[in-house]
């Protein structure tokens, strides 16, 4: 049985942000504390890697649904990986390697200039990710099948 939090994180920045001035930065607030509370809950019932990934997918589609900007969300969203690492105790480059899947995810529904603006966001804040987040984005674009965990 897989847990859906990528809905609930969806109906959560879709609901709380349209009217946030800092909404990139509430993302990524909430994508931490909803991945710390699922991973910790759901230990044994469900991979890490599914919860984050859909979580992040999930936050990602709602900056999406309401139209706020998705390169400054999405390095919000991995600055977080640090603090959810300390908490659920998971490698940070990991966490950040599914974040970055359900990112691309999303990424590919928003348009080839978005996918580039996010990419060059995320290289400018992680040094080295881009090239990764590119072949994620080129995955995802191959087909869902292929692209979530």
């Amino acid at each position: 049985m897989e847990y859906d939090f990528e809905k609930l994180a969806r109906e959560i920045v879709a609901s709380r942000l349209p009217e946030l001035e800092k909404a990139p930065e509430a993302a990524g607030e909430i994508a931490k504390k909803i991945i710390t509370a699922a991973v910790l809950s759901t230990k044994g019932r469900q991979e890490a890697r599914v919860t984050v990934a859909g979580v992040c997918r999930g936050v990602m589609s709602g900056m999406l649904l309401i139209d706020k900007n998705l390169p400054d969300a999405a390095v919000k969203v991995l600055q977080e990986m640090h603090a959810v690492s300390l908490a659920v105790h998971l490698d940070p480059g990991d966490l950040m390697t599914w974040g970055m899947e359900g990112i691309a995810a999303v990424c590919g529904l928003a348009g080839v200039e978005t996918r580039q603006n996010v990419a060059t966001a995320l290289e400018e804040s992680f040094m080295g990710v881009g090239p990764v987040f590119s072949e994620m984005c080129r995955k995802a674009e191959a087909g869902p099948a292929k692209a979530r965990p």
